[in-house]
């Protein structure tokens, strides 16, 4: 039976970055005991310092409790940066449910992340708002099996200096050189078994914020590590500044019956071509990957901008393959442009208002 504990109890009461940030974390610590559930009551949390959750842990907030950082440093992750993890044998079995997030950018802009969750199983979070990041990520999920995020809202993002256009909201990750910094092995260990529904990805309203580029994605790989069973569904995306999904070197993954609504791009799916993410684990470069079998169906793309509404893209003479886009509905002057570049076993049935399909060295190209 799980332990409950209340924040306040451990001096928590709101409004003290020094005595906010001890009582949760106390509270927290609480875990090392056994299995607990973590109470944080209505009322505005400073945090000075990045809180540690440990397994087994359920931390629920209160809709009306917000945490808004009031320091450069992250403010939550499930580990220690002196302490190595490995594989998915971190701290899992933490279900995250209710209450606002908030990294303060329109005041305080250095970057980073809220949330760093890395080397672990079953991290869920629920109806979770993430507001107003610098630079970073609302979530940085790096070598996780089983990642549940729901009815969660990702509102402001703003890159001051000009070289974080790839930031993700919720940033699916793997454990390589450079890419998770906060603390584990770089084993390449990588995030499978994901699923992002019901979400909300825009802007937070607030001075000098604006909407994120990027929703879900990934920027990173290492040869023969695949990220599997990606699914992103239900979701809303709006106002995006570039490509709100990216599927990197991805198998059996979808999406599906999401909306993207004035977005810069709406769905990108890449092979990753010879370079630094084409690395062995024991880093010799051992060329370009691609993956397979991927669905894209049920999804409206609305007044789309710049970039294509769906985009399938592979280098040098590997292939993305095994492709199924089916019962999409494109509205709006430039969203019915989708592209195909060195891409095979490509499946199109019943796209409403599809009349733009560039393709570029593509190899068998099905109209069902």
């Amino acid at each position: 039976m799980k332990h409950i504990v209340n924040v306040n109890r451990y001096g928590a009461k709101g409004g003290c970055g020094l005595t906010d940030t001890i009582g949760i974390q106390l509270a927290l610590l609480q875990a090392k005991k056994g299995p607990v559930t973590v109470y944080i009551p209505k009322g505005v949390y400073h945090i000075i310092y990045e809180l540690v959750i440990y397994e087994h842990t359920t931390l629920i907030l209160h809709d009306e409790a917000v945490l808004i950082r009031k320091s450069p440093t992250a403010m939550l992750k499930n580990g220690h940066r002196l302490k190595k993890y490995y594989g998915y044998d971190g701290h899992g079995n933490i279900n995250i449910i209710g209450g606002t997030f908030d990294a303060y950018g329109h005041t305080n802009n250095t970057n980073n992340t809220i949330m760093s969750i890395g080397h672990a199983r079953n991290i869920q979070i629920h109806n979770v708002t993430f507001k107003n990041v610098v630079g970073g990520h609302a979530i940085d999920a790096c070598g996780l099996d089983g990642f549940y995020v729901n009815e969660c809202k990702f509102l402001g993002f703003r890159d001051d200096s000009g070289t974080r256009l790839f930031s993700e909201a919720v940033q699916i990750d793997i454990q390589t050189e450079g890419a998770f910094p906060k603390f584990g092995a770089t084993d390449g260990t990588i995030t499978k078994n994901a699923l992002i529904e019901n979400c909300y990805f825009g802007n937070s309203g607030d001075p000098n914020m604006l909407p994120w580029n990027r929703a879900v994605g990934s920027h990173a790989s290492m040869y023969d590590v695949f990220y599997e069973n990606i699914n992103i569904q239900h979701n809303t995306f709006e106002g995006l500044g570039d490509f709100a999904v990216t599927l990197l070197k991805a198998k059996d993954s979808s999406v599906t019956h999401n909306q993207f609504i004035n977005c810069e791009g709406g769905i990108r799916y890449l092979a990753v071509p010879t370079g630094k993410y084409s690395l062995d684990i024991h880093k010799l470069n051992r060329g370009g990957q691609a993956g397979s079998t991927i669905l894209i169906g049920d999804n409206t793309f609305k007044d789309i901008k710049s970039k294509p509404s769906i985009l399938i893209k592979s280098y040098e003479d590997v292939m993305n393959k095994d492709i199924y886009i089916y019962n999409n509905h494109f509205e709006g002057e430039y969203s019915n442009n989708i592209k195909f570049i060195k891409t095979t076993d490509i499946y199109l049935y019943n796209n409403r208002n599809l009349s733009n399909i560039k393709q570029d060295q593509v190899e068998n190209i099905i109209h069902i």
